[in-house]
């Protein structure tokens, strides 16, 4: 049994748990573990004490969004372990599998699974962000910054320069989105599925606030991989149906913006993924005709009969 555990097991709050089991997390150093009480599951996260100010905030979303119904994990407990320089909080276990482990399920369920998603973050974009700098002048500045390192780092893209140019010459569009609370890594490993409907939606880690829009980033890198029918899905169930045009002028500034971030994301964090995040990124430029078309193939060409 590793040292921080034994110092976790000596918490007045954390006693009674039983069964602790560390859980392999990908790109995260902190440890998070498995834990069973009389309720059942519950799984409980760890991060450095640093960063108690953002999983108290993390901690307080998830318990609004409970109150209010919303299919999240129940928060448990938070607290401090300054001998271990370590913050820790616990939320109850969702029950089911994610949809990234599920699939294939056939299209009708991946899409209805998409339209549930798209209404479930409708309903948490409802709620105000905190007070902050204007999102255009923050997103604009996260932008500069990646592409500076992606030119410090020579990390050529194909065309890069056209991408670019369609992200300055369509800025303007994003000058005045509102600033809502965002989940900030909607993907198919972070929602929980019993193999016909949406369960609940997990790891609130990444929390941000700004354009909600801007939570639909990874549909067109990751959902798009793994299921069409679930990406067309999300959009249709977010807008019921009937998706604005700047809603496609949006996602795809953000998204040509995120040709560059996740490029130099990658090289820093996963540099064994540079192939594929590459093969990813020409596929959405593929998807988007190297952003000539702000509307993407996959949504325009799938077929709903």
């Amino acid at each position: 049994m590793d040292g921080l555990v034994q110092l976790l097991q000596q918490q007045p709050e954390l006693r009674h748990l039983t069964g602790w089991t560390r859980l392999p997390t990908r790109y995260s150093a902190s440890p998070k573990y498995t834990v069973h009480d009389e309720s059942g599951l519950s799984i409980l996260h760890t991060a450095p004490l640093t960063a108690f100010r953002r999983k108290k905030r993390e901690f307080e979303i998830l318990r609004q969004l409970k109150q209010d119904g919303l299919p999240v994990p129940e928060p448990l407990g938070l607290n401090q372990l300054p001998e271990a320089a370590v913050c820790y909080s616990r939320y109850r276990f969702l029950t089911g599998s994610t949809i990234q482990d599920c699939v294939p399920l056939g299209r009708d369920i991946e899409y209805r699974l998409g339209q549930e998603t798209g209404r479930l973050l409708k309903q948490i974009h409802r709620y105000a962000g905190p007070p902050a700098t204007k999102w255009a002048v923050r997103c604009r500045a996260k932008h500069n910054r990646y592409v500076t390192l992606y030119q410090q780092e020579a990390l050529p893209l194909t065309g890069d320069q056209a991408i670019l140019s369609f992200i300055e010459q369509n800025i303007g569009w994003i000058a005045d989105r509102p600033n809502r609370l965002q989940h900030d890594d909607v993907h198919l490993g972070n929602l929980i599925t019993d193999g016909e409907h949406l369960v609940g939606m997990i790891d609130f880690s990444n929390h941000d606030s700004g354009d909600p829009w801007h939570d639909f980033v990874k549909m067109g890198l990751f959902q798009v991989e793994n299921s069409i029918p679930f990406a067309v899905g999300q959009v249709d169930g977010y807008f019921g149906g009937d998706v604005p045009e700047l809603f496609w002028r949006v996602y795809s500034i953000y998204l040509a913006m995120a040709c560059f971030s996740s490029i130099v994301w990658t090289s820093r964090h996963a540099p064994e993924e540079m192939d594929q995040m590459r093969r990813r990124i020409e596929r959405v430029l593929s998807d988007h005709r190297r952003f000539e078309h702000t509307v993407p193939d996959w949504y325009e060409t799938f077929d709903r009969t």
